[in-house]
């Protein structure tokens, strides 16, 4: 049976680091809740709504860097996170910092996770194209951030370039995305940030899934 197939997931435990794609905006379960139960992994989020990876006095959730200090200093077997897309309204919006700001706080970010758990295994994942950003802010953070994965040895569930994920669609803004509950579920007709089940279960937990799979065999 399939089901008895080990795919190198199954008891292993996941930190989740990031900002409200990650937590689950106010919602509190997200993708990384539905990988962790769909791969009987045990998960541990520290991800905060508003977080960025640089630092932006005016953003309301802290720097993700300040996440990783402090989590607990046992490893995990694998280390999830996220970011850049706050970065993108701190940037462009707010001009709160810059581009080069930015890759250093993530090199900051990167090597503090590294240092902490060098025995763990990492995956960024890369969100989905949002049409509540800036377009060239963020195709700009993400060159950036996909160089400095690669430089760091951080694998990428890349929601972004390998899924059709892309709420500058309006339909798919409406069907995929939601900023408030409906009888305590994430509803529909969000901003375009937000996953609910449906963007979540459709695109996220199928990239994140494989590729956490992928690394758990290397």
């Amino acid at each position: 049976m399939e089901d008895d197939v080990d795919n190198g997931l199954a008891g292993r435990s996941l930190y989740a680091f990031g900002d409200s794609i990650v937590y689950g905006h106010v919602y509190p379960r997200s993708f990384a809740d539905l990988v962790a139960e769909q791969e009987n992994m045990t998960l541990t989020k520290f991800a905060r709504n508003g977080a960025t990876i640089g630092a932006d006095p005016h953003a309301s959730g802290g720097q993700i860097r300040a996440q990783v200090e402090d989590a607990p200093d046992l490893a995990p077997d694998f280390v999830l996170f996220d970011g850049g897309t706050n970065d993108a309204q701190s940037i462009f919006r707010d001009r709160a910092y810059d581009v080069g700001t930015y890759a250093d706080e993530l090199q900051r970010t990167l090597h503090t996770m590294k240092r902490k758990w060098p025995t763990a295994r990492f995956l960024y994942v890369a969100a989905h194209r949002l049409g509540s950003r800036d377009w060239d802010t963020q195709v700009t953070l993400r060159e950036v951030t996909l160089r400095a994965c690669r430089q760091w040895d951080v694998a990428i569930a890349d929601v972004f370039g390998e899924t059709l994920f892309d709420t500058r669609d309006d339909s798919q803004r409406a069907k995929y995305t939601f900023d408030d509950l409906v009888d305590g579920f994430p509803g529909t007709d969000g901003s375009g940030t937000h996953p609910n089940m449906a963007g979540m279960s459709e695109f996220y937990v199928p990239a994140v899934s494989a590729r956490l799979q992928h690394i758990a065999l290397l």
